[in-house]
């Protein structure tokens, strides 16, 4: 019988406009990774805090929660507070004592507290270097990338060999060679976790897929391709289900109809029989009376008929409603000719070493490329305006539009209907609520603080933004980072059709492959 590490009980969790899951029991299988899938907005975070921290998450929830055996947990956006490597490890104390002894001034205290702990320098050592991070444990956290502070953080969790770990886009930020270290750390990490991932890579690696939307959490075993076949068949089992359902109704409809025509065809029968006086009113009044009652019954029978096949139509189509794809496309048209911007012998202040020498014309598409922590967001950052150069020559003679990695232009108190109206005084509020209803921002979600949605549903709202504004270089700061898969889809095949120009940071393969740019420029 297979072990399990947290036992979960009819867990229902209620906002006062949307009840976000209802009634949900599973259990979390130990010594094993799982993901945890589900459209942006759907609660993942919001089930995985409650996993973690129970009644101090600042809401209230019903159900119940065992745990079997010890956890961690990592957030989606605030991965590291401390101000050093050490202070981030949770080292520091034993860090201070070792280095205490090193000096030739440690006291018998110091001893007591490393006891049986002298290989852990090494194993310290051992862990950052396999993730490409400074080994030094006084390094500053200001210093390194937000694709080195997630490795960092995830350093910290697998330490822990004997807990269960809860980690929230573990992928975010990371180069290629950060990914397959994280999938290389998974598979020595004895006890297992729970997964939210976006990343095809990385679920392609874990065996089993927790699946959470609006009709319920169902598990699937196997890994996140496994699942999609799965769900394939799911959505085309349903498709045809609801063709049914309506050629039921259809045929209802016309049964109905054929009836009330027969009726009104006796009825008339019986009115000219009536008028000639070929047969006693006594007896043609019983006719009619067992007419319309036998009709009654018939039409009570098809009612309901017909409203249980409406109600069994109505199910279907919201389930397939869940599962169906979103809708989006930028609507530029470029009329530039020749080049739009070049950098010439461009260095920035983050790092002197590099010499960047690149131009892009109208409608190309470039995949900038580079290990974390080389400069690709200052680079983004100083097309945009927002840092200047060190030194060398920029040229630009058309609107860009940045969009950050944390998306930090959109944490404010303003509601994603607000905010677009910002962006363009001209867009009625119909308008902008039918624009972000195909981005599945529906209801109160449009009318919530920004801050309020999800990093998924942040980021939609900002390529709304995008598409209200007469943009010719997009600047993509890893965007595919907070979007569910198939949104992540959605927004390559949005790219891809984009006949402007972008400059696209990314360390998902597979997402630039989709996004068909074959351009790269790469930062060494």
């Amino acid at each position: 019988m297979t072990q399990q590490a947290c036992i979960i009980s009819n867990l229902t969790l209620d906002f006062p406009q949307q009840k976000i899951f209802d009634n949900i029991s599973f259990q979390l299988p130990l010594n094993s990774f799982s993901g945890l899938v589900g459209k942006n907005g759907q609660g993942k975070s919001l089930l995985m805090s409650i996993l973690h921290q129970q009644k101090k998450i600042g809401f209230t929830y019903s159900g119940q929660i065992l745990w079997q055996c010890p956890h961690k947990h990592l957030t989606q956006l605030q991965r590291i507070e401390e101000s050093t490597i050490a202070q981030a490890l949770d080292i520091y104390e034993l860090y201070f004592c070792f280095e205490r002894i090193k000096q030739g001034i440690a006291s018998f205290t110091d001893y007591d507290q490393i006891e049986n702990f002298w290989h852990l320098p090494a194993h310290w050592q051992q862990l950052l270097e396999s993730a490409n991070l400074p080994i030094d444990l006084d390094t500053r956290i200001q210093d390194l990338s937000e694709g080195q502070k997630t490795k960092l953080a995830l350093c910290r969790l697998f330490l822990f060999k004997d807990h269960y770990l809860l980690l929230d886009e573990p992928s975010n930020h990371l180069d290629t060679q950060g990914r397959k270290w994280l999938i290389d750390q998974m598979s020595q990490h004895p006890t297992g976790g729970l997964i939210i991932s976006h990343d095809r890579q990385l679920l392609d690696q874990i065996q089993g897929i927790f699946v959470l939307n609006q009709l319920g959490l169902h598990y699937y075993g196997g890994n996140y391709s496994h699942y999609q076949q799965q769900h394939l068949i799911q959505v085309e089992a349903l498709s045809k289900a609801v063709h049914q359902e309506k050629r039921e109704i259809r045929a209802l409809k016309e049964q109905q109809h054929q009836n009330h025509m027969k009726a009104q065809k006796r009825k008339k029968t019986g009115e000219k029989l009536r008028t000639s006086g070929s047969q006693a009113p006594i007896l043609l009044d019983a006719k009619k009376e067992q007419a319309e009652q036998s009709l009654s019954h018939l039409r009570n029978q098809q009612i309901k008929r017909l409203a249980d096949a409406k109600d069994n139509l109505m199910q279907k189509q919201s389930q397939l409603e869940h599962l169906k794809s979103q809708s989006f496309e930028f609507n530029h048209i470029t009329e530039k000719t020749g080049e739009i911007l070049r950098c010439q012998d461009l260095t920035l202040d983050f790092n002197l070493s590099i010499s960047i020498n690149f131009a892009i014309n109208p409608s190309e598409k470039i995949h900038i490329q580079g290990e974390n922590g080389i400069g690709k967001s200052t680079l983004l950052k100083t097309i945009q305006g927002l840092i200047k150069p060190h030194n060398g020559k920029m040229y630009c003679n058309v609107q860009t539009a940045y969009l950050d990695q944390n998306l930090s232009f959109l944490a404010g108190e303003i509601s994603a209907t607000e905010y677009l109206k910002t962006i363009n005084a001209n867009l009625t509020e119909q308008q902008i609520r039918t624009s972000l209803g195909s981005m599945k921002i529906r209801r109160d979600k449009a009318l919530i603080p920004l801050k309020n949605l999800s990093g998924g549903e942040r980021l939609k709202v900002a390529l709304l933004a995008l598409k209200f504004q007469h943009v010719e270089l997009l600047l993509l700061d890893e965007p595919e980072n907070h979007l569910d898969i198939e949104s992540r889809e959605l927004l390559a095949h949005a790219i891809k059709h984009f006949n402007g120009s972008v400059l696209l940071v990314s360390h998902d393969d597979s997402f630039v492959d989709a996004c068909e740019i074959t351009n790269s420029y790469h930062l060494k």
